[in-house]
């Protein structure tokens, strides 16, 4: 029963894998037509003047146009999950980590994921472990199913630790920018502008927005600070905090962002010194992880082949023996997991 029931959810994934793939060609089909509608309705949109045209309202023109001939890839779900306090969170995640997905459409994916997990996991230990019984079966696949949410969750830190990297290059760069453009005789906002343009990416798309935002009437503090919450890197928000203040108190802002881009080049030289320093812990939590267990099973195994003619693991090649295969892969999976964060806690 176990069985037909893990069949049919495989059955029914498949179906919803062949059914999105439908869906994505049917929407690729309909982008030359979008784009043809877009041109035809450039000059009627607001704002926008066609005799001067301007690069902040055509991305603002552009933007609206998108948001109103795209519709969500699962529309019902999106309408189910609307409204939803973890779902504005999952937003909020996905635009810190800068990943073109809607968070409909990745609840979806993890959904279909975790199907596939199931299903997948009950067919192998039904092939590897048949005298397994339909509770352990169940047990295990519920297991892979629920740890499809874990990994996803994990990319999206991994997306956003992959951008504040390359914030953090090119910020003390940016920062400078903006000193020199203050220091030209510019006003904060005019040097906004000149860092959407002149800039490097991704903050250069970013700043872009804040210029967007501004040439929507929204104040510099309210446009900064929605730049700090999608750029949640402590070296912008200590310069952009600094900036606001001075502009409060006043001052030389140029003489802010050049200060503040001298700390940031410090903090991220000592950041790649302290790097340089925990080099050798990393590599012995690689080895204490991968390493070691493979040496002393290779030894092990070959120390008593050469006494006894038989390998040490070779129960664990039967077929009562292969459901602890699965019990090392998750233990040698968590001590990983933990050997990681004690390295990310030593790292900062």
């Amino acid at each position: 029963m176990v069985e037909i029931a893990l069949l049919a959810v495989g059955a029914l994934w498949l179906m919803s894998l062949a059914w999105g793939f439908y869906q994505y060609l049917q929407e690729a089909r309909k982008i030359p037509l979008r784009l043809r509608t877009l041109e035809a309705t450039t000059g009627e949109l607001e704002g926008v003047n066609l005799a001067q045209p301007s690069n902040a309202n055509l991305d603002e023109a552009w933007e609206r146009q998108i948001l109103k001939t795209a519709p969500p890839m699962f529309p019902t779900l999106q309408r189910y999950l609307s409204g939803k306090q973890w779902m504005s969170r999952l937003e909020q995640e996905i635009q810190k980590a800068h990943v073109s997905l809607e968070a409909s459409s990745l609840v979806a994916m993890t959904l279909l994921g975790m199907g596939f997990a199931l299903a997948v996991t009950a067919i192998l230990v039904t092939l590897f472990a048949p005298t397994a019984s339909p509770f352990a079966r169940l047990l295990l696949a519920l297991l892979a199913a629920g740890s499809v949410p874990f990994f996803v969750l994990q990319w999206l830190r991994y997306c956003q630790r992959r951008f504040l990297r390359r914030v953090e290059l090119i910020l003390p760069d940016t920062l400078s920018l903006l000193a020199n453009t203050l220091r030209a005789g510019m006003g904060f906002q005019q040097a906004l502008e000149i860092a959407s343009q002149e800039g490097l990416s991704p903050l250069k798309e970013e700043f872009a927005a804040v210029t967007r935002s501004l040439t929507l009437g929204v104040t510099i503090e309210e446009a900064l600070e929605a730049l700090m919450q999608r750029v949640p890197s402590p070296e912008l928000q200590l310069a952009l905090v600094a900036a606001l203040v001075q502009r409060e108190v006043g001052g030389s802002l140029a003489q802010v962002f050049e200060t503040a881009a001298v700390t940031v080049r410090r903090r991220l030289q000592a950041r790649r010194e302290l790097q340089v320093e925990t080099a050798l812990p990393r590599l012995s939590a690689i080895a204490l992880a991968f390493g070691l267990p493979l040496f002393m099973f290779v030894a092990i195994n070959l120390v008593t082949y050469l006494q006894t003619r038989e390998a040490w693991s070779a129960p664990m090649f039967t077929s009562e023996g292969r459901f602890f295969w699965g019990i090392i892969a998750l233990l040698e999976v968590c001590g990983w997991v933990w050997l990681s964060q004690v390295l990310a806690r030593l790292s900062e």
